[in-house]
């Protein structure tokens, strides 16, 4: 099917073009071929050699990695560690010097063979270099919204992934942990949620390939019910590989990756070599890991008290008396037990102690790089090993990168990009419910009173209570610790990403690039349940998959500028992608025992195997004109063909225009020394989001077997239709406006950006009713739209620059506003329950308001007195002690039209700031990273951890100790446990992210063998400020979940792996 849908993509494109691929190819390169040869010695003047040292004009430190290229080429080296460079250019030139963090320099040739410029520390540079879709451009040249973070931002933090780094460095960017488990699954959102059926994440590239976002799914990694959040595929990839990360946001700059734009594009530049000298750096760290934070459990004497309230009012309820001894009661679950009538007697299990351990962790990385003007590498290797919070949880990564460039010539060079990597993830099941062997709510939940193990070492799984009547009562429990160590869940995964390129100046002002590509992904994924689990128990499952991208793409761009003032940038480029996916799975059960996890102990019961592919065929342009670099306007087209959508609706066209206008280099403005830069920016789009499963739009066959022949008949095997096809089914639309400002002031030491935007995303995907006359209950259907709108601010300060004292600080904060504008033809609402963690209706998304918001009752406090509950609308069996509902309605009943919304986990802003300073030799920075007003339903509540939880010591007694008003007596009434704001809490917290402190040691023995070294400490997550019980605020135990849109249900706290604050000492060594 993949192959007929590429097919048609294919012929499509031709009938559009009017000439085949093939013929178009040959036309370009017979051009390319016959340009370079009437060109090769055309426009090349004597060249010279230049060599020099760059340094800081304030400390006269040498400076590494600084970019020396021809002003208006592309050809350059960078700096070595010694600040030292050599670059063969035409004499007639100009050099320009560019760093991340200080201002660019422009020196003229001539006749001089040494250059050794001094760079001004100036932390907002206009000419910094920013990667861009196809291309680059200085900030001053930008007119949509892009943010980026260099190198030095994402230095020195215990990671595994980069985006761990990014939280809170980027206006309009959230990074929320959901997961804390080493590897686990991030959520990253560009300005807000836009989608409710198709994804919301990004699109990543890397070093120019588009990656694959489909294998970030849970079922592409063999995720199923229960399962936890899927592991992060981008932990794959080295953070000290990567030289910077530029983030576009908004549509002008988003639409020239067309239909997998609309959330957004993370681009990710990795490090290369410079010409001159090799050079080796060594980093290492080592450190420990702790649980930030620990949630309150009861002692034995408060869970004894409790218990003995719960039993007596549950024998009061049950028509007895609180008094009457255990011989008058009719079941063990209302007598009083002697070991509650002395708490203090028996040993307390701090569960938490048991689970969670110190944990270390543990990261090495070696890279070298250099060449010649002609040819130049980086290579490096990474090792890492962080071993998990909790018991039998682990991550481990081997990582190599290979970066090559080559000139073959004046007018042609050629270069390659390969990283693998081999990652091996110790999965723990910490959150969900214990049925499914979650540790987290379990740990949660299971009092001190129980042990550990039993006298011989094995898990204790019973504890038996006495009563005075001689009878006994045995309880069964769910040991967090058997939990913890008897599932196995271990996925392994492999990955590279290759690129080979080629670049051909064809002419002076004109130039094509070529690529082939590769995205390989290949997961294993190998689980183990023991027979103690109540789910599956003895049940195990071996996974395989493989995902296979290749992308070629093809450029052309031409650069010029006429009479000085006019420059004119045009890209015209064709893209075609194809990506193919196989999975394999095999089950087992029925193993005799525990010791042996491997599918051949038990009894193989069953296997499946699935193949899917799909294709992207593109055609892009974007043409850039500023005049004077003074006025900016920038237009881009797109059209996509995708196989992913209906057969009367593949192509889309995605056009974007954007404006600039640097107010601040206008005549009028010279009288305004303070102003350093002013420019206003607008810019309009339209973009896609195709990230739906590839066969949505087809009737799909499934199996279906049949009972035929004579007597009981036998089973055979057939085929039917499983769903309806949509031969109009098409990709999610989003027009977006952004009004920008940027303001520098002071030579610029302080920068302004600020950002307003308004996106609307219409045609959302939306499995609609449809009549049941067509022999289906459901269809997938482009209907209803979503607005995201908010105001971003970045600040850039250089607060104190001195020789031996900088102080530099960076700060955003991010507005958003979500609200959903329509749910197809009827606007139905949708009410949904997460079946692998909590079956009751728990969110709700309808017109008005915002995506995935809380939906239940309204807590209105505690009943206090019987009159209080005769006096009010309340449900059936509800006595004093219990939880009173509003009756919203006023109808005098409690019942489903009391619902109502309840909370949001969409905050009203997200912050962070950081502060950078430096002293003589020491460096120290410190991160914050904070989200205002957003709420968690924390549901560990609804679970029997309300039973052992320390925050439900306040109870209510009696009348005449009613508690703190807001929580319910010791009983076991299902009332109290209907879904209402009760559960909601308030999860706005301040976390100090990082904390750094780092010596430079200098030159060690004269720099012969080491050129530079510098030892450093790190802490992250030092602490968080929140009034939120859990033990994570950003948690969402439903994110990546393989049977409901996490979209849908935000903000659930059904148990989560618990974040770890991480002391590390590293070295950072240059040889």
């Amino acid at each position: 099917m993949g192959n007929q849908m590429f097919t048609e993509s294919y012929n499509s494109l031709r009938r559009a073009c009017g000439v085949t691929l093939r013929m178009l190819f040959a036309m370009l390169m017979l051009y390319v071929c016959c340009s370079t040869a009437q060109a090769q010695n055309a426009g090349r003047g004597s060249q010279v050699t230049v060599n020099g040292q760059v340094t800081e004009k304030a400390t006269g430190q040498p400076l590494v990695g600084v970019s020396i290229r021809v002003k208006g080429g592309t050809d350059g080296v960078t700096s070595d560690a010694d600040g030292n460079y050599k670059i063969q250019v035409p004499a007639s030139s100009t050099l320009l010097f560019t760093y991340i963090g200080y201002g660019d320099l422009e020196e003229r040739v001539g006749n001089r063979s040494v250059i050794s410029p001094q760079l001004e520390n100036s932390d907002r540079s206009l000419n910094e270099v920013v990667v861009v879709g196809y291309g680059s451009q200085s900030k001053r040249e930008i007119t949509g919204s892009v943010a980026s973070v260099g190198a030095r931002q994402i230095q020195d933090r215990p990671v595994v992934s980069f985006g761990e780094a990014l939280a809170g460095q980027m206006a309009g960017v959230q990074v929320q942990q959901t997961s804390a488990a080493p590897g686990g699954g991030l959520s990253i959102k560009i300005r807000g949620t836009g989608s409710i059926t198709a994804g919301n994440s990004p699109l990543y590239v890397i070093d120019g390939v588009p990656l694959d976002n489909s294998v970030s799914n849970a079922g592409a990694q063999g995720g199923g019910i229960g399962s936890q959040s899927p592991v992060n595929p981008l932990a794959s990839i080295n953070p000290g590989d990567i030289q910077s990360i530029d983030v576009l946001k908004d549509a002008a700059a988003t639409s020239i990756y067309g239909s997998r734009g609309s959330n957004g594009v993370v681009i990710i530049t990795t490090k290369q070599g410079a010409a001159g000298k090799s050079q080796i750096s060594v980093n290492a760290s080592y450190g420990f890991q702790e649980i930030a934070k620990r949630v309150g459990l009861m002692t034995n004497e408060e869970y004894a008290r409790r218990q003995i309230d719960m039993r007596n009012t549950d024998w009061v309820r049950a028509g007895g008396k609180a008094t009457d001894p255990n011989s008058a009661r009719s079941g063990p679950g209302f007598k009083i037990p002697d070991e509650f009538k002395n708490p203090s007697a028996h040993p307390y299990t701090d569960w938490q102690d048991v689970l969670y351990r110190r944990a270390p962790i543990q990261n090495y990385q070696i890279a070298a790089s250099g060449g010649t003007e002609n040819a130049r590498y980086y290579v490096s290797g990474n090792y890492q090993n962080q071993e998990g919070l909790i018991v039998n949880s682990g991550f481990k990564k081997y990582a190599f990168r290979l970066n090559v460039d080559a000139k073959v010539s004046d007018r042609i060079r050629v270069g390659a990009r390969v990283a693998p990597s081999y990652t091996n993830n110790r999965i723990a099941t910490s959150g969900g419910i214990q049925d499914y062997g979650a540790v987290a709510v379990t740990v949660m939940s299971t009092p001190g009173f129980y042990p550990v193990r039993t006298a011989d070492g094995a898990y204790s799984r019973s504890y038996t209570l006495h009563f005075d009547d001689g009878t006994t009562q045995n309880i069964i429990y769910n040991n967090p610790l058997a939990f913890g160590e008897g599932i196995k869940n271990t996925m392994n995964q492999f990955s590279t990403v290759g690129s080979l390129f080629t670049t051909v100046d064809i002419l002076k002002n004109l130039q094509f690039k070529t690529s082939i590509n590769a995205d390989v992904n290949t997961f294993s994924n190998d689980r183990f349940s023991p027979s103690y689990i109540s789910v599956s128990p003895s049940n195990g499952r071996s996974f395989s998959s493989a995902n296979i991208s290749w992308i070629n793409e093809n450029t052309l761009t031409y650069d010029n500028s006429f009479a000085g003032k006019h420059n004119v940038n045009v890209l015209v480029g064709l893209t075609e992608q194809k990506s193919t996916f196989n999975s394999t799975t095999v089950s087992a059960n029925s193993f005799p025992n525990d010791l042996v996890p491997t599918l051949n102990a038990g009894i193989v019961t069953g296997g499946s195997s699935s193949k899917s592919q799909w294709t992207l065929v593109s055609l892009l342009s974007r043409a850039t004109y500023n005049f004077n670099e003074k006025y900016f306007l920038t237009a881009t087209f797109r059209r996509d063909g995708s196989s992913r959508f209906g057969a009367d609706n593949k192509w889309g066209n995605f056009p974007s225009a954007s404006v600039g206008w640097r107010i601040g280099q206008e005549a009028f403005m010279a009288n305004v020394p303070a102003v350093s830069e002013l420019k206003v920016r607008a810019s309009y789009g339209l973009i896609g989001n195709n990230q739906i499963p590839d066969y949505a739009s087809v009737g799909l066959i499934s199996s279906a077997n049949y009972i035929l022949g004579a007597g009981d008949g036998s089973i055979l095997n057939g085929l039917a239709q499983g769903s309806l096809s949509n031969p109009l089914l098409g990709w999610e639309k989003a027009k977006e406006v952004d009004l920008g400002l940027d303001l520098g002031l002071f030579q610029n030491r302080l920068y302004l950006n600020l950002d307003y935007y308004n996106k609307l995303t219409s045609d959302l995907l939306l499995n609609v009713p449809v009549p049941l006359s067509t022999g289906y209950e459901t269809a997938l259907r482009n209907l209803g739209s979503l607005r995201n709108k908010g105001v971003e601010i970045a600040l850039e300060t250089r607060n104190f620059q001195r020789e031996k004292f900088t102080w530099t600080t960076n700060a955003n904060i991010s507005f958003n506003t979500n609200k959903v504008e329509s749910l197809g033809a009827s606007g139905a609402p949708i009410i949904v329950a997460n079946r692998a963690q909590e079956n009751s209706l728990t969110h709700i998304t309808q017109i008005g308001k915002p995506l995935g918001s809380y939906y239940g009752l309204v807590f209105d406090g505690i009943y206090n007195t019987q009159e209080e509950v005769d006096a009010s609308a309340h449900l059936p069996n509800t006595f004093p002690g219990d939880v009173r509902f509003k009756d919203l309605n006023g109808d005098g009943l409690i019942n489903d039209f009391d619902r109502t919304i309840i909370g949001n986990n969409l905050p009203k802003f997200t912050y962070g700031i950081t502060n950078t300073f430096n002293v003589g030799n020491f460096d120290f920075g410190v991160s914050l990273q904070g989200v205002q007003d957003v709420e968690v339903i924390n549901l560990t509540k609804r679970s029997v951890y309300r039973n052992n939880a320390s925050l439900s010591n306040n109870y209510w007694r009696s009348p005449e100790e009613p508690g703190d008003g807001k929580t319910w007596g010791a009983n076991n009434a299902a009332n109290n446990r209907n879904i209402s704001s009760w559960y909601v809490e308030d999860a706005s917290f301040l976390r100090i992210r990082n904390i750094t402190i780092g010596y430079k040691l200098g030159k060690i023995l004269n720099g012969t063998i080491l050129k530079n070294a510098r030892a450093y400490v790190n802490i992250q997550n030092l602490h968080t400020f929140t009034k939120y019980s859990g033990y994570n605020p950003e948690v969402n135990t439903t994110e990546g979940d393989p049977w409901i849109s996490s979209a849908l249900t935000p903000g659930m706290d059904y148990g989560t792996y618990p974040v770890a604050r991480t002391y590390t000492f590293g070295l950072n060594l240059g040889f």
